[in-house]
């Protein structure tokens, strides 16, 4: 293994850990442990994020966006993404933009990025 996909597997690894530790009790851990690691995977390989108490807003956001351009990529459906978005905003106590939050019909933003 190379020294890079080591060290990403060990942030990966971390973050999960540190995320888990934070979920309540009210969310099962079958329903949030999908969840967690795709956001801890997104973390880990696209950012330079290293613990959970470095996530902020644009993060969060960014994690969000991702996921609306590579839904596909992903196998996710808005269901998936909502329920992630809710979840992740519960765990870190972080609320994303209004736009992203908007699963309306009238949000021509997201539905046209799920083209």
């Amino acid at each position: 293994m190379k020294k890079s996909s080591y060290l990403k597997e060990q942030v990966y690894q971390q973050l999960i850990s540190e995320l888990s530790e934070k979920n309540s009790a009210a969310h099962s851990y079958a329903s949030s442990s999908k969840w967690i690691r795709l956001f801890c995977m997104y973390l880990a390989n696209y950012t330079a994020i290293k613990e959970i108490d470095q996530v902020d807003k644009a993060s969060v956001q960014k994690y969000f966006t991702y996921l609306l351009d590579n839904h596909k990529r992903l196998s996710l459906s808005l269901t998936d993404i909502k329920k992630s978005m809710q979840m992740i905003e519960e765990i870190l106590h972080i609320e994303v933009g209004n736009s992203l939050n908007d699963f309306s019909l009238s949000n021509t933003s997201l539905w046209n990025n799920l083209k």
